[in-house]
């Protein structure tokens, strides 16, 4: 047994970010992608991949602009379109699991949890949708303290900013799973490349009232190394600790 909290971050996620530093080293910096599951409004599994952000707190993912590093987490970070199938399917199950494959290390990681969304201002659901997962944010150093200051849009804002100019111009883009239309001005390639200025204007406005960050509270870690033949399962304890047992592949 083991797996509790050093240096701010438990064993699990040290273990992941590792494991992902190797792949993006091995795929030229390639962004992890993940298989997320939900179930659907008629009560079926649904999957599909996702590219993960990264987690909270770290890299572009900190907390404020005066932020310099010093808060920690173990939310990981995705995003999607406010229209999307999936936003239904987490407002009505909040449950969710999320599975990566590193063929370059044989590693397998599921992470369990419970999601979160954060909406646009602008977006009616924004004030319906209470982020209660900044408590699990802590120090990067391990010590004590108050709770950490939080700026949620400069969060979403600094994800939507780090993707390409391709990326932004999709959330743009009318609903996702409806039928595509003929008018090929519905679906810039990017919002630069749209002549007329206001019409390029209200594109960018749409991209970032569609952008979605979504939140995945942590609570259960399955990590499979084939090249070593091990299997480790960390469950968060009601304290937050974390407890790990290695179990058979």
């Amino acid at each position: 047994m083991g797996g509790e909290q050093c240096g701010g971050d438990p064993e699990w996620k040290r273990a992941f970010v590792e494991f992902a530093g190797r792949e993006r080293a091995a795929t030229g910096g390639k962004p992890l992608e993940m298989a997320l599951a939900t179930v659907d409004l008629d009560g079926q599994p649904a999957v599909r991949m996702v590219g993960l952000r990264g987690f909270l707190g770290d890299e572009f993912l900190r907390l404020t602009k005066d932020d310099s590093g010093q808060w920690t987490s173990g939310i990981l970070a995705f995003c999607t379109h406010a229209q999307s199938a999936k936003v239904q399917e987490l407002e009505d199950t909040s449950d969710v699991q999320i599975a990566c494959w590193m063929p370059h290390s044989r590693v397998q990681i599921r992470c369990s949890g419970e999601a979160h969304l954060l909406f646009h201002p602008d977006n009616p659901k924004y004030e319906s949708q209470a982020l209660d997962i900044f408590h699990r944010v802590r120090p990067r150093d391990g010590a004590g303290g108050g709770p950490a200051d939080i700026d949620d849009e400069y969060i979403r804002e600094q994800a939507f900013l780090h993707h390409t100019p391709e990326v932004q111009a999709w959330y743009s883009w009318p609903a996702p799973g409806r039928v595509r239309q003929p008018d090929p001005a519905l679906y810039p390639v990017s919002i630069s490349s749209i002549g007329d200025q206001d019409e390029a204007a209200r594109r960018e406005a749409a991209a970032r009232r569609n952008y979605v960050l979504v939140f995945v509270d942590v609570n259960k870690v399955d990590i499979v190394d084939l090249g070593r033949s091990t299997r480790m399962l960390y469950t968060r304890r009601s304290d937050t600790s974390w407890s790990a047992v290695e179990i058979n592949p």
